[in-house]
């Protein structure tokens, strides 16, 4: 029982992609049902000999590009939480501890729709 409770709700199976500090995931719950598809983009800051004196310093973050989920849009919040701390664990290591982690969405269909009529010649 201690276990279950100490279980991550999610667990992610990682590929690498043909893209440097990309990769594609899928996302499954505790019970082993699909729940997304991610791309984790690893945002690396420049070293600072690589930029102007003046510009601003920057740490490392990710990037969570979810593209495909069955998650409804009240769950959002709860997954993020949940996410950041499983994709934290996953990806950081010696040399790459993100300062933050963004999750981005498709739009959904329903808000992509037009009322704009092109004219016929």
């Amino acid at each position: 029982m201690a276990e279950e409770l100490n279980q991550d709700p999610y667990r992610i199976d990682l590929m690498r992609t043909l893209w440097e500090n990309t990769y594609r995931g899928t996302v499954f719950d505790y019970k082993d049902q699909y729940v997304a598809t991610i791309r984790i983009v690893l945002s690396i800051p420049l070293d600072r000999s690589e930029v102007p004196e003046n510009a601003p310093e920057v740490g490392p973050m990710i990037l969570v590009l979810v593209e495909d989920t069955i998650i409804s849009p009240l769950e959002v919040v709860d997954f993020e939480t949940a996410m950041s701390q499983v994709v934290a664990k996953r990806i950081s290591g010696p040399g790459f501890r993100p300062e933050r982690i963004l999750f981005f969405y498709p739009s959904p269909p329903e808000g992509a729709e037009t009322n704009v009529k092109t004219p016929v010649n």
